[in-house]
Formats: structure tokens, C-alpha cells, sequence
């Protein structure tokens, strides 16, 4: 019997917290070989008290400091711990690990940023000196981190491809291993007659994008192809988003006053809901409410809300990035990620067509089930925890 060790600590909020969430509630319903120990952020660690005898969470608050006392801990303190407690296998699950470490390491490259053109090319120019050397000593530390790694995991074929551009990640160490939802929770609403496809005067369409602000997420093509149907008479639209651009005031963010300007703006107001934070047992409620995820973001490693759309059977109009089209594929409209104009005209097309609405949202059930579920993702974790146990 192994211990392992798995380092969640960056689980703040958003997707990370999400997939920590479902990880750890789907391992306590195992039967587990080995004993794991889980260490994450303190508020996460009150919503998994209950875990199971070989499951042991243990809440913290290092995820939250600095950066570079953040990087002290992974190099100082975790090691210590890693020797401590005997650690047989550490489970770095976001992108920074351990350099040298005294057990075997698996590492999941989770953060889209440090490797996307896109992002690159049009957003990191426009922040400081600062925090521009800061990412790029981030992106050396997770490519560090990979060298000493025994496996390598990423959750689609588009992040490989990005992370390669700057490191040539051994073949035989890199696996892809797609993430999912618990497809029952979202699926659960399938017999509720959520959408009117039929009724193509519905007042207003119901658009819904699930996020956190950050300026990856792209919400300023977002604000502005919102401003543009209401400059063009299209007022019978709706916007319910869980974020809005005064979020996370301590993030850096390239766009936060241009959007901020634009929420603001008269013509944007009335087409708006901001909603806030809502939990995650209540995020199947927002699918079933609403006629389409409009998804813009700029950079995803995977991007959850797409599969939890598709479960639901909520069709999806995304932006036209490689990871974006590796999950959705033909269930999906795809709009230029910076053409507002376009981003509009798909939204109009989609609250137009009926038949679209069926087929993508039929199309988007199909393709959850086949190739999303959660249960099978953890099942292809723990196989690579396992092979590289052997491997010890």
C-alpha cells in the first residue's frame, strides 16, 4: 500500500476548486488500495469533512500568500513534509511541483496562461514590467517542475501542444487525460423543458456564461457584442453571468477598467445580470434556466462550463480556440475570440433557429456522455498513480 500525497493548495475558486471538489468526493466513494492525504485550501477542506478511512484532507491557507512564499513552501516545507510522512508518490495537481523530490511525483499542468499565443500576443503586453517577469519566472518554475516529474499529465491535446511550443515534454512521461462532470448531476434536468425551441419570440434569450473575472476570460467581447445587439434594436437578450469586472480586485488584469466602462454603459446595463458567486450543488439550476453558454474565453486547459453545458443539454456558442474545438467539436457555433461583431451575429443566429438549438443541444448530450465523465477520468488518474508506483 502506497501514501500519497496530493497537492491541491491552489484550489482556490473556479475550476480548480471544482475539480478538487469532485475528486476527492469520488475517491471517497472507493475502495482504495493506498492511503491518500490531500492538502488544500482551508475553506474547501470544511466542505469535505467526511472523506472515508484511507482519505485524510488537511486544510491550509499557503495557496493564499505570495507567490514567492508560496514557492518557499513547495520547496522547503512540502519536501519536509514529503520526508516526514514517509510519501511514497506527491500529486502536484497544479502545474508547480516539487524540484528534486524525495518521492516520485505526478504533475498536472493545469494553467493555460504560461503557454497560450493568443494570451501572449494580446493581453500580457498590456500588463506591467512586473507582472510580466513574474509570469515568465512562473512558466520556468512549471517547466522545471516537469523535468523532475515521472509523469506528466494535461487534460486535452490542444494544452499539450501549447506547453510543447516552449519545452519538448518526454512522450513516454506526457499523458492527456480529459477532465469531465459528474454527467448525472447535470443530465438531471433532462426531463425538464428547459428551452423553448419552439418558440422562437421568447423574451427575452437566455444567455449564461459561468466564470470568474480575469481577463483571459475575455469579457470585454463579450460587453461589446452585447453593446452592438443593442445598438442594432436587439434589446430582447439576456447576459446572467456569476462573475462582473470588479471581482478579484487583487488579480492583475489587462482589461478590468475598459470593462468596468463597458458594464457601466447604458446600452449594456439592461442586457446584464450579474449573479455572483453561486455554489456548486446550484450551477445545474443556471443551464436548465438559460437557452445557451456563450463561452469567450481566450485560454482554457479544458474548460468545464462546456462539458457542464453539453450535459445539460444547453446549446454552446464558444470562442474558435483549439481546445475549445477539441471539446465541443460539432456541438457547438464558434466565433473570431476578438470579433465582437461576430460573436453577435452567432448569438442572433442561434436565438433564430430552432432546429440549430435542437441539434446542437442533442449533439452536446451525445458527446458529454461519450467522452466526459467524470468517473472515468479520476479511474485514468489513479491508473497513472498506479503505473507509476510499479515504476518505483
Amino acid at each position: 500500500m502506497a501514501h500519497i500525497l496530493i497537492n491541491a493548495v491552489s484550489a482556490k475558486s473556479g475550476g480548480a476548486a471544482t475539480y478538487v471538489l469532485n475528486l476527492v468526493r469520488q475517491l471517497a466513494d472507493k475502495e482504495l488500495p493506498h492511503r491518500f492525504v490531500i492538502y488544500v485550501p482551508e475553506a474547501l477542506a470544511k466542505e469535505l469533512s467526511e472523506v472515508g478511512d484511507r482519505l485524510s484532507v488537511v486544510g491550509t491557507m499557503i495557496g493564499s500568500v505570495s507567490w514567492w512564499r508560496r514557492l518557499l513552501w513547495d520547496q522547503v516545507t512540502l519536501r519536509r513534509i514529503l520526508k516526514r510522512e514517509r510519501i511514497d508518490i506527491l500529486v502536484s495537481s497544479s502545474d508547480f511541483g516539487v524540484l528534486i523530490p524525495p518521492c516520485r511525483q505526478l504533475l498536472l499542468i493545469r494553467n493555460c496562461l504560461f503557454f497560450s499565443r493568443l494570451y501572449a500576443d494580446h493581453v500580457l503586453p498590456r500588463h506591467s514590467w512586473m507582472t510580466r517577469f513574474v509570469f515568465r519566472l512562473k512558466r520556468t518554475m512549471i517547466l522545471a517542475s516537469a523535468r523532475y516529474s515521472h509523469r506528466i499529465m494535461v487534460a486535452s491535446r490542444a494544452m499539450l501542444e501549447d506547453v510543447q511550443q516552449f519545452a519538448a515534454l518526454p512522450p513516454g512521461r506526457v499523458v492527456v487525460n480529459g477532465f469531465g462532470v459528474p454527467l448525472a448531476r447535470f443530465a438531471a434536468s433532462e426531463a425538464k423543458p428547459q428551452f423553448a425551441f419552439d418558440d422562437m419570440n421568447r423574451t427575452p434569450f437566455r444567455l449564461l456564461y459561468v466564470s470568474e473575472y480575469g481577463d483571459y476570460k475575455n469579457f470585454t467581447t463579450l460587453f461589446r457584442a452585447m453593446r452592438h445587439l443593442a445598438l442594432n434594436g436587439k434589446k430582447d437578450i439576456l447576459l446572467v453571468t456569476t462573475a462582473d469586472p470588479w471581482q478579484n480586485p487583487s488579480v492583475a488584469s489587462a482589461w478590468r477598467n475598459e470593462d468596468q466602462i463597458l458594464s457601466r454603459d447604458p446600452l449594456v446595463v439592461p442586457l446584464v445580470k450579474h449573479v455572483g458567486y453561486v455554489p456548486y450543488a446550484d450551477v445545474p439550476r443556471l443551464y436548465q434556466e438559460s437557452d445557451a453558454l456563450v463561452f469567450p474565453s481566450l485560454a482554457e486547459s479544458f474548460g468545464h462550463p462546456l462539458v457542464e453545458a453539453m450535459a445539460s443539454g444547453c446549446p454552446v456558442i464558444a470562442s474558435d480556440t483549439l481546445v475549445n474545438r477539441e471539446v465541443c467539436g460539432d456541438a457547438a457555433l464558434y466565433f473570431g475570440a476578438l470579433n465582437p461583431t461576430d460573436l453577435a451575429g452567432r448569438i442572433l443566429l442561434l436565438r433564430e433557429d430552432s432546429d440549430l438549438r435542437k441539434q446542437l443541444s442533442t449533439a452536446g448530450r451525445k458527446r458529454a456522455e461519450q467522452h466526459f465523465d467524470w468517473e472515468e477520468h479520476v479511474g485514468r488518474l489513479l491508473q497513472n498513480i498506479e503505473e507509476v508506483a510499479v515504476d518505483a
